[in-house]
């Protein structure tokens, strides 16, 4: 199959205890609009967009827990606010976990899931790529 090609950065995901209070701080201080806001149960999350006005660059993705166990409950708790994962952009979902698969990242979904704004989405393991949680994210 060989390497895998990945699309564009879709977004930097930043964790949050408050994502309206930061929306509000990085629209004031930084110019940037909300382009997408949703929360998914299933998840315990909120999710809120932003991007540069007059633009279509990467987003900024603001999680903020809903549920008390959530991933990114858990996250904050452990870590503290900042940077959670980077997301990309990929033609076929599926074709991509078997590529990283077959070059030995450890995938934490081996089935795609659904994600925020009408994707499916799929995480590869930290510990497989030097401590950073990516996403890829194939729009549907």
């Amino acid at each position: 199959m060989g390497i895998l090609k990945v699309g564009d950065l879709y977004h930097i995901g930043i964790a949050v205890h408050d994502a309206s209070k930061t929306a509000d701080l990085y629209a004031k201080s930084l110019g940037l609009k909300i382009a997408h806001d949703e929360s998914v149960e299933d998840q315990g999350v909120r999710a809120i967009m932003l991007v540069p006005h007059n633009s279509t660059s990467s987003a900024i993705e603001l999680l903020e827990p809903i549920v008390e166990n959530s991933s990114i409950a858990k996250f904050l708790e452990k870590r503290g606010e900042g940077m959670h994962h980077i997301c990309y952009l990929v033609d076929d979902i599926y074709e991509s976990i078997t590529s990283l698969k077959n070059d030995n990242i450890e995938m934490i979904d081996l089935v795609p899931r659904e994600g925020l704004n009408n994707t499916l989405v799929a995480f590869a393991h930290p510990k497989s790529l030097n401590g950073v949680l990516i996403e890829l994210a194939q729009k549907i």
